[in-house]
């Protein structure tokens, strides 16, 4: 599962430390996205130890770019939180001046968002107006709670606590995965290993030993359990066949000694192994330098 937790202006941004713990305990993958302002209420620092990634405060950074649309198509959804009332207004109306609006627009996955705000803010008809707007959009929100608020106020405008996005969120992406007919995510934080394809066994710079084998059935394994929420390696024989989902990582090989030192790097975190290619049964003593 790869989840991009979008952090607004908002004192509820502490919670977003739990939050992201959460789901790393889970074994998700979560890239936290900040605007400027919800890094006055926490310090990136304490979300980029928890999520063992960098927070991206900006498109720009001293890495480099910060490719908003890759990060839209990486994602299996994005989910904001604490959502304020000014970015609320800002997704509503396609306002795309921080990289957390920009990641918002370029987004294919299911997006989530949950309010923080006070009492009047909240039921200002403005914010619902955004509200409405956003969920004609597609756009699932999480129920902000009733209780006291940071301007001593009680009242609707709460945040929800960070168990019940999570529940909310697993919930509403089981829901969408049985309605489309998609495979239930079981194995969400496992890894698995693949192999597939032949290995050509070099006899000089022209000529090998090796075999028909297209690794269109590993292939098929891979995205199987891709679909079902594992982090998949597929370790790759020379095919010109590659998998449809682009969550594979796929190591491409050429002989069984490359195949074995790939698997052996990847073997030592993987939960379920899969060895389904073809290895050549022979290699040459010797190889020629020419042909």
């Amino acid at each position: 599962m790869k989840i991009i937790l979008g952090i607004s202006g908002s004192i509820a941004a502490y919670k977003a430390a739990y939050l992201t713990r959460l789901w790393v305990k889970d074994g998700a993958e979560v890239q936290v996205l900040m605007t400027e302002s919800a890094t006055t209420f926490i310090a990136p620092l304490t979300l980029s130890t928890l999520s063992k990634r960098p927070v991206f405060t900006d498109v720009r950074s001293e890495a480099g770019w910060n490719n908003h649309v890759e990060l839209g198509l990486w994602a299996d959804a994005v989910v904001i939180a604490p959502a304020s009332a000014n970015t609320l207004a800002k997704l509503a109306n396609g306002l795309c001046d921080n990289i957390l609006s920009a990641v918002y627009l370029s987004a294919r996955c299911p997006v989530f968002v949950a309010p923080a705000m006070d009492v009047d803010m909240w039921h200002h008809p403005a914010t619902q107006e955004n509200i409405g707007r956003l969920e004609k959009h597609g756009v699932r929100v999480i129920p902000v709670g009733h209780g006291e608020l940071a301007s001593g106020l009680v009242g609707e405008g709460r945040m929800a606590e960070p168990e019940e996005i999570v529940a909310f969120v697993e919930k509403s992406l089981s829901k969408k995965s049985k309605t489309k007919g998609q495979q239930p995510k079981t194995l969400f934080g496992k890894k698995a290993l693949v192999t597939a394809g032949p290995t050509y066994e070099p006899l000089d710079p022209v000529r090998f030993i090796g075999n028909h084998s297209t690794g269109k059935m590993g292939i098929a394994l891979a995205e199987v359990l891709a679909s079902h929420g594992a982090e998949v390696t597929l370790v790759l024989g020379p095919t010109n066949l590659k998998p449809a989902n682009q969550a594979i990582t796929v190591v491409p090989v050429m002989s069984a000694k490359e195949m074995y030192e790939a698997c052996a790097r990847v073997f030592p975190k993987t939960d379920i192994a899969v060895l389904a290619a073809a290895v050549a049964d022979y290699r040459p003593k010797i190889f020629s330098e020419r042909k």
